[in-house]
């Protein structure tokens, strides 16, 4: 596992958008801990962050493997999607996740892929019951993928509750 004082040298080669000496670094993180799944994590927001979604979006499905969380991979999966424009695509995704056997080991990534969940439908005019919107709760805040904070009421109000 890349520990925290890494992980802070490899945000400033992708604030810096060093592109090559974070690839660099992630290379050398993966030759140490091949089957580890944080550097592919970060492997795969540098090349999102490159412009390179495709690529993040084919690294991950590879590399699934090495993630503790499979919702957590398909809620990444699905946001790449969302930001290449595919919102159909990414409800799909998304909808692959096991959350029911996921929700105690990752609560967090299972809420927040649950929430994207919630945000992709809503966009898509599908209906959500009663059930869906109490998986989430109610002071409930989650970072969208465009850096937007958004809370569960926020969500309910902008796109409606739809039942």
């Amino acid at each position: 596992m890349i520990d925290m004082k890494k992980i802070n040298k490899l945000i400033g080669f992708i604030r810096n958008k060093d592109w090559l000496a974070a690839h660099e670094f992630l290379d050398d993180e993966e030759l140490a801990d091949p089957g580890e799944g944080t550097a592919a994590y970060w492997r795969s927001v540098v090349l999102r962050d490159e412009g390179r979604n495709q690529e993040a979006l084919q690294y991950l499905g590879d590399n699934e493997h090495r993630f503790a969380c499979k919702t957590g991979v398909l809620h990444k999966r699905a946001e790449l999607l969302h930001r290449m424009g595919n919102e159909a695509a990414a409800l799909d995704e998304i909808e692959k996740a096991p959350f029911d056997s996921e929700i105690e080991d990752h609560w967090a990534l299972v809420v927040d892929a649950k929430f994207f969940r919630l945000l992709l439908r809503t966009q898509l005019s599908a209906s959500i019951g009663p059930d869906e919107w109490s998986e989430i709760p109610d002071d409930y805040v989650s970072l969208l993928p465009t850096g937007e904070r958004i809370s569960k009421k926020q969500l309910m109000e902008k796109f409606g509750r739809r039942s």
